[in-house]
């Protein structure tokens, strides 16, 4: 069988198999990802070699990237990603440049020479964009703080991938004899971002007016892959690559009214064409390769797995995002990526490296990406093990603000809110609004500042961190809520909280099941489950509806509440 339905017999194999994955992963309490990976293998060369046309399933593949890109642009938001310019212009740039050099020393230790040392620094400088915003969507970090400075660096990698691929030719021994044009390349970023701007401000805001004015959901959902699709063509055209046009076109809509309603309207497709992808690339990993080449192998695996995740780390604590950040960034971003696949094929094909590298590369390519969520779940023990020793670079200060605010500190009777987001916004308002004495700690600097000018009194750093905690006048005060996003440093001030001051009533929110029998574990009066008051809520609205006494549906609610919170708190003793 030749051409589409040799593509569909593929398609099928992969589909199935990510399917077969799908169910053991999570019947095995596994990362899905791990899952995908393997069976890409199982499937490829170096397995049972079901699926053949690896080119035309990498081509259908690119549509997961395109809709994952693009989904998160939307919920980025320009605003948001300019905060992250620290990471973006400091640790990301600083970053690939040590990879590079440790990609370089090693190849020259190993006699590669320039030419084959360049191309493998630049095949372990850069990560996997697609993997990492899996497992952080998966893992619910994607708007933490370790996470969007991994968001961060991950798009100037991209923008690093459009360079290195241009260097390539330039480089001695290559085939081709094409110029480096760094002028061309600047100027078509600049006009990038110039048409990024003109589309955010005033062209798509008004398309999306006129497709919402006489609403079709059919129309809104051709309208938005319309945009996903254009801007991917346009990052491709330009000469920089399908997800970083994908990304920018979801950024063009992340400020509008409809930037929730099109993530919705994508999350299907993208998480069937994401499988698509991350099988596809197990069937790019040929096991075969490895042999002959064992001590060349393990070298650049542990450069990959270690000496990366400290250059990371390194460029992260230079850029002064704190220990944590460097930490957790560093482990995430251990692997490499879909461009370096790109680094190294185009580095063959150009008789740069040789076949014997080139296999190499790509084997121990797909290893790394196996080992990424087994490396972010060592962050979290590592996090949690380090944390009473305070490694994780001084949260309290890390960025030269002083942890004492303008505003007089309360010395007892106040509450201490952990946390100024979405979530915590709305209780610290209300507490504000009701003149309660409230010390706030927060970890973003641009809300801090608006805090402080406000005349509220907080404190800068790691809510988990004990000596912040003493510092807010844990052992004197009346309460504490927790509103952090991340599960971790959640159950980590729990603890805290409770071993400074073990009366203090502690009301924390958390995002999963095990989370909640954990908070209740390290010592949380009340734990806010949102998934559960959000059903709750539904309840309520759903019985009113059908004229149900309110006062009955009140009980009802609160009878749940009871009898459910008891249950997690048994469970948590």
């Amino acid at each position: 069988m030749h051409g589409e339905p040799r593509l569909i017999v593929d398609l099928a194999i992969v589909v199935v198999g990510g399917f077969a994955a799908a169910v053991a992963a999570r019947a095995l309490r596994l990362p899905i990802l791990a899952g995908y990976l393997l069976v890409g293998i199982a499937l490829g060369p170096s397995g049972l070699g079901l699926a053949r046309d690896f080119e035309m399933v990498s081509s259908v593949a690119e549509i997961g990237v395109a809709l994952l890109m693009f989904a998160v642009g939307a919920e980025m938001s320009l605003r948001r990603l300019w905060r992250l310019k620290a990471a973006a212009f400091v640790a990301a740039p600083l970053q690939i440049l040590l990879s590079v050099v440790l990609g370089y020393a090693l190849g020259n230790w190993a006699g590669l020479g320039f030419a084959q040392g360049m191309v493998l620094g630049f095949v372990v400088a850069l990560s996997s964009t697609m993997v990492v915003l899996k497992m952080l969507s998966a893992r619910g970090e994607l708007h933490t703080r370790h996470g969007e400075t991994m968001v961060a660096i991950l798009l100037v990698q991209d923008l690093a991938a459009v360079i290195m691929v241009a260097a390539l030719p330039a480089l001695p021994g290559a085939a081709q004899g094409r110029e480096f044009h760094v002028l061309a390349l600047a100027g078509k970023g600049f006009a990038f971002v110039l048409w990024v701007l003109v589309l955010a401000r005033w062209i798509v805001p008004a398309i999306m007016h006129i497709v919402t004015r006489s609403y079709s959901k059919e129309v809104f959902v051709v309208t938005v892959a319309a945009l996903c699709f254009a801007g991917a063509a346009s990052g491709y055209w330009l000469g920089f690559s399908v997800a970083l046009g994908a990304f920018a076109a979801g950024l063009v809509v992340s400020d509008s009214h409809y930037s929730h309603e099109a993530v919705a309207n994508i999350v299907p497709l993208r998480d069937l064409f994401g499988m698509v992808f991350f099988v596809s690339l197990g069937l790019l990993i040929d096991l075969r390769s490895l042999a002959g080449q064992l001590p060349l192998a393990l070298a650049v695996l542990a450069l990959m797995l270690v000496g990366k995740p400290l250059a990371t780390a390194a460029s992260i604590l230079v850029a002064r995002e704190g220990g944590r950040t460097a930490l957790l960034a560093g482990l995430g971003l251990a692997q490499v990526g879909e461009f370096s696949f790109l680094v190294a094929t185009l580095g063959f094909e150009q008789a740069i490296i040789t076949s014997r590298l080139h296999s190499l590369l790509l084997a121990l390519a797909g290893i790394s990406l196996l080992a990424t969520p087994g490396l972010m779940m060592i962050g979290g023990w590592v996090d949690l093990l380090l944390h009473k020793r305070r490694l994780m670079g001084a949260q309290a200060a890390p960025t030269g603000l002083p942890t004492r605010a303008d505003a007089a500190s309360p010395t007892s009777g106040h509450v201490i809110l952990c946390g100024f987001g979405r979530v915590g916004r709305l209780v610290g308002e209300a507490l504000l609004e009701e003149r309660e004495p409230v010390t706030v700690i927060e970890c973003d600097q641009h809300v801090v500042t608006d805090l402080r000018s406000r005349g509220a009194h907080v404190l800068f750093g790691d809510a988990s961190n004990r000596v912040l905690l003493e510092a807010a006048g844990a052992a004197q005060a009346r309460a504490a809520v927790i509103a952090l996003p991340e599960g971790l440093t959640t159950l980590l001030a729990v603890r805290e909280l409770r071993r400074i001051n073990p009366h203090i009533p502690i009301v924390a929110r958390v995002h999963f099941p095990e989370e909640v029998i954990g908070a209740y574990r390290e010592g949380a009066t009340r734990v806010v489950f949102a998934e559960f008051e959000a059903g709750l809520e539904l309840m309520r609205h759903a019985l009113l509806c059908l004229d149900r006494e309110p006062s009955a549906v009140q009980e009802m609610i609160e009878r749940a509440r009871r009898t459910k919170s008891a249950e997690w708190a048994e469970e948590g003793e």
